[in-house]
């Protein structure tokens, strides 16, 4: 059980990582509403679809030893 949770923790700040880089990496386009109106949805999307992911395969996906 403490190995499941520790990779929950591990694929969580993976996940933390792509949002951030997902929020950092410029676009290439001036409009800034156009990118907060692009990026935002993008980087919540990736995160919740990835941490969902992640809950799922830890909690009902029984793995062999």
């Amino acid at each position: 059980m403490f190995t499941r949770l520790v990779r929950v923790v591990v694929r969580i700040v993976i996940a933390a990582a792509l949002l951030w880089l997902i929020a950092t990496v410029p676009l290439p386009t001036r409009d800034w509403e156009l990118v907060v109106f692009i990026r935002v949805p993008l980087a919540v999307f990736v995160f919740i679809v990835y941490v969902g992911k992640t809950l799922y395969d830890t909690f009902f996906y029984e793995r062999q030893p």
